[in-house]
């Protein structure tokens, strides 16, 4: 990439002047591609300001739609925060290292083909503008322009210094490169940019599951706070689900039998998600709690986990929605009519084993149950 790395290569037949007005243009060059490129530095700056300030959640209405969205599974901007950070370096470094140049003009020539799918995301899928992605895609086209404006002069010096023909072969293998830059970055954001289901992991049972989560064997243990004999086994249970854990999903489900069930569900449903490893322990708690109240306000629930240094965080309705719907899809698809039930199950063998009632349910014959339903 002799253009963009600033090399100037020389011609054998020269005239006296040559030499002379060669200096002159050389600092004329320097003087422009020096303003220039520290406003190029303060563009991609502000790139990643604004990318911080996205990152943080300051925005708009069009900024919290457009924060649903992922390139490849990744949000938007702590990617953009990296990227305009590696940028800037590139910049700082571009009279010490010899390709720093040549690697940031490509590397913002694919951002700005990815800033181009992003702004017609925003402008045709979800149809309004997120103020800081248009800053951020003005920034970087910024950038574009002023490096270009450093470039093109020294292509211009290259023609008349060089044979024609050879000059125009470096532009047009410098051009190809960058075009090659864009369109990459054009096809994997047109590839990668998808919306994001924040709540598909709970409607799933993924973000409420405990144990082995790719394996076979799944359990669930269906229970109901206010019921008399899920509070009799519930040491047993908790034992037991202890030991499946090891080799099987766990998965604690909430049956409201009694209505005032539905009161804890939202307050299980946030431990289940955030605080895993202390969750049988928070589960002991609530059960506590439970014999206490029967409408648990947040500072009720907050006092009861606190002791174990855990601090209650609500989630948001669509969420607790979604975890109640996971939990009734559950209970139809085993077809429970009762508490406390301890499904024991396993995709492979598709067998199937249920556990219920205080006498049935144990932590021995909880893992009985799972060893029977692995047998093919």
């Amino acid at each position: 990439m002799g253009g963009l790395s600033g090399k100037r290569p020389t011609s054998g037949s020269r005239k006296p002047g040559d030499e002379t007005e060669d200096r002159t243009a050389s600092a004329a060059a320097d003087r422009g591609r020096s303003w220039r490129g520290r406003l190029a530095l303060v563009a991609v700056a502000a790139a990643l300001l604004l990318s911080i300030l996205s990152w943080a959640g300051v925005c708009t209405g069009g900024c919290a739609e457009a924060h649903r969205y992922r390139l490849f599974g990744a949000p938007l901007p702590p990617l953009g925060a990296a990227f305009f950070s590696f940028c800037i370096l590139a910049l700082l470094l571009r009279r010490r290292l010899a390709y720093a140049d040549a690697v940031l003009v490509l590397l913002l020539s694919g951002a700005l083909g990815s800033e181009i799918v992003f702004l017609w995301t925003q402008k045709f899928v979800i149809g309004e503008w997120c103020r800081l992605c248009v800053g951020i895609a003005l920034s970087v086209a910024t950038a574009c322009v002023l490096l270009a404006g450093e470039h093109l002069p020294r292509v211009g010096h290259q023609m008349r210094d060089q044979e024609r023909s050879l000059a125009m072969r470096k532009l047009v293998g410098n051009s190809t490169l960058l075009l090659s830059a864009f369109v990459v970055g054009v096809l994997l954001s047109a590839v990668g940019l998808g919306k994001h289901d924040a709540h598909a992991a709970v409607r799933s049972g993924k973000a409420l599951s405990f144990g082995v989560l790719d394996g076979s064997s799944e359990v669930y243990v269906v229970t109901d706070w206010f019921c008399p004999s899920c509070r009799a086994v519930e040491a047993e249970i908790g034992k037991g689900a202890q030991l499946a854990m090891k080799q099987a999903k766990v998965v604690f489900v909430d049956y409201p039998i009694h209505e005032e069930t539905l009161n804890f569900i939202p307050y299980n449903l946030s431990f289940m998600i955030r605080e895993k490893e202390m969750y049988l322990r928070i589960r002991e708690a609530m059960l506590d709690l439970a014999r206490k109240t029967k409408e648990p306000t947040p500072g009720d629930v907050q006092a009861a986990v606190a002791p174990l240094g855990v601090r209650y965080v609500p989630l948001n309705y669509a969420d607790v929605v979604a975890g109640t719907q996971y939990f009734n899809t559950v209970i139809q698809r085993f077809k429970i009519a009762r508490t406390p039930t301890v499904v024991v199950t396993d995709a492979k063998t598709g067998k199937t084993k249920l556990l219920s009632g205080s006498a049935g349910i144990s932590s021995e014959n909880i893992m009985k149950a799972l060893a029977e339903v692995l047998e093919k």
